[in-house]
Formats: C-alpha cells, structure tokens, sequence
C-alpha cells in the first residue's frame, strides 16, 4: 500500500488522474444528495397539497409537520391492521364452511 501511495504521489499523470477521480467522486455525491433534497422537497409539497385538499391544517413548523406525519401513518396502520383482521375473518370463515362441506360428504357417503 505503501509503494502505491508513493507510486501515486511521485508520478504527475497518476496524480492528474487521481485529482479527477476524487473531483468527479465529489461531484457525484453532491449531485446525489441535490437529488435527495429535491425529492423530499417535491414530497413535501405533494403532502401539503393533500392536506389542504382533505380540509386538514397544513403545519406552520417543524413540530407540527412531524406531528401531522406521524397521525398520518397511524392511521394508514390502523386501516392496514383492520383490513387484514377482516381478510383473516373471511378466510376463517370460508375454510371452515369448505371442511363443513367435505365432512359432510365423506359422512354422507
């Protein structure tokens, strides 16, 4: 590692080139995370736009924005959490009118 190092440092081409290596690595990230902060910004407007179109209070802070996000996503869990209780319900039910049917017709025959 050593002589790569001294390799690298002593050749001016090997630096050249690992001076625009390090400029386009640097450049990358920080194009990555413009991406990122656009995203969420984009997100944070689409979520603004739906709660003043369902009639909610869009937040005026930081507080009240993490307050309304976490309500939000309790909800949608509570929804979730109901609609696999009742799939559970229906599938209990069915599979036990099936077994009814076959013992009734094993029996039966």
């Amino acid at each position: 590692m050593e002589a790569f190092i001294d390799t690298l440092f002593s050749n001016p081409v090997y630096m050249s080139i690992a001076v625009v290596l390090a400029i386009l690595l640097v450049y990358s990230i920080i194009k990555k995370i413009i991406k990122w902060i656009f995203l969420f910004g984009i997100l944070l407007i689409i979520y603004a736009i739906y709660l003043n179109y369902t009639g909610q209070e869009v937040p005026k802070n930081m507080d009240e924005l993490k307050e309304s996000v976490s309500e939000s996503v309790d909800k949608v869990k509570e929804s979730a959490a109901e609609s696999i209780n009742e799939a559970k319900e229906s599938t209990r039910k069915i599979v036990e009118d099936k077994v009814d049917e076959k013992i009734d017709e094993i029996l039966g025959n």
